[in-house]
């Protein structure tokens, strides 16, 4: 599909204010997958020890969620991750038209309110504690590169459209919070691993490298060297864990071995990002091996996101919502990345989308969890619909040789 049929497509504009309506009356607030241990029954030290916690946290996850939280009285909460979602896709809408800059102020500020307490810079964690099989544990709030990074992007998104100057003095905090504060997991001279968060070693190749993006960003900005010599190092570590099917497994430890969608395509778009902030062309043919592989590998003949690389189900709002910012990030490079973006983002409105505007969590073989999660679900599919429509109003991509 073009540009100009996008920006002609009524399930486009339908779905984006369905959306914006179904977020906008809940002001930003709602449920998550791990967000049980909210419950006020289950504020007690004994439900975070390791057997319990991971037993109350992998059941919200797997049942259906709305009936479940609420006789176990969890309230919606703003979580910071949603909200620096919701602010990158106030700030593409602008750009596209919307007159949305009283929703963005107002996001912009409610994240800095929401800042991890006692850090000296800026950095954001999640609104629930966490225990997880495979070992981390994060108390509600404590910082983390992840929630950091996508509230970080928000914050110079917000300073490229508004002009805001508190945004970019925001940014450049959380530049220096993930520059100081997370441990180098790995590190060699020529390469680097940036940590999960401030407690652990963790060696997960995705969070290592956004923040390495984020560094990018703002070392580009700033002409700062430091920046950019640490964004290249955890780029080699980047590149040198990839398979050579252009994938990567989620981190270095056995039992990290898997492969998935939405990792995989952070993964890909990091080192697209990086050479857009950077100029550098060193990792252009890793990128492209990783795209030709998510592309492959990840998508079933009709548009629908894997979950996993080897089977479709679960099939994932999030994958959904990754697929169609991926192809838009790719469609500079790929001549056919705006026509896949489309078909994704159609098998999502047509399986996918609840009657209310919202977007369903997951959708298996032989039945559906209709549960609807705002950060996990609504925050992603509002910031790729956003994407969508400001890659609908803009002129055809120049596309480079690839």
């Amino acid at each position: 599909m073009t540009q100009s049929a996008l920006s002609e497509s009524p399930s486009l504009t339908e779905a984006l204010e369905a959306l914006r309506s179904w977020i906008e009356t809940r002001q930003f607030a709602g449920y998550e997958p791990f967000d049980l241990l909210n419950s006020p029954y289950l504020s007690g030290a004994w439900a975070r020890k390791a057997l319990p916690g991971i037993l109350f946290i992998q059941a919200g996850k797997r049942l259906p969620g709305l009936r479940l939280r609420q006789a176990l009285k969890i309230p919606p909460s703003r979580n910071p991750k949603a909200l620096g979602l919701c602010l990158s896709a106030y700030c593409d809408l602008a750009q596209a038209g919307y007159d949305v800059s009283a929703q963005a102020e107002w996001l912009k500020n409610e994240l800095i309110l929401l800042r991890s307490p006692n850090e000296a810079e800026c950095c954001w964690g999640y609104d629930w504690d966490y225990v997880s099989l495979r070992g981390s544990r994060l108390a509600a709030f404590a910082p983390n590169g992840i929630a950091s990074y996508f509230c970080g992007t928000a914050m110079m998104e917000m300073h490229k459209v508004f002009a805001d100057a508190e945004a970019l003095e925001t940014a450049e905090s959380v530049a220096r919070f993930l520059a100081s504060r997370l441990n180098r997991s790995f590190e060699s001279p020529d390469e680097l691993c940036f940590s999960y968060t401030p407690e652990d070693r963790t060696q997960i190749y995705n969070s290592s490298a956004l923040a390495a993006v984020f560094l990018a960003h703002v070392g580009s900005l700033r002409e700062d060297q430091e920046y950019l010599f640490l964004a290249h190092k955890a780029m080699v570590f980047l590149q040198r864990g990839q398979l050579e099917s252009g994938g990567w497994y989620y981190g270095r430890l056995r039992r990290q071995r898997w492969i998935d969608g939405f990792h995989t395509s952070y993964n890909v778009c990091a080192l697209l990002d990086y050479e857009r902030f950077t100029g550098d062309r060193t990792f252009k043919d890793a990128m492209l091996l990783g795209h030709r592989y998510y592309k492959a590998t990840f998508f079933t003949d009709d548009g629908a996101p894997k979950y996993f690389h080897d089977r479709t189900f679960p099939i994932d709002i999030h994958a959904c919502a990754q697929a169609i910012l991926h192809f838009i990030a790719f469609s500079s490079i790929d001549p056919h990345a705006l026509e896949l973006a489309s078909k994704t983002f159609h098998w999502t409105v047509r399986n996918m989308a609840a009657p209310n505007g919202a977007f369903y969590y997951q959708r298996h073989r032989l039945w559906t969890n209709r549960a609807l999660y705002m950060r996990w679900g609504q925050a992603w599919m509002l910031r790729a619909l956003a994407k969508l429509a400001l890659a609908s109003a803009s002129p055809d991509p120049v596309r480079i040789a690839s």
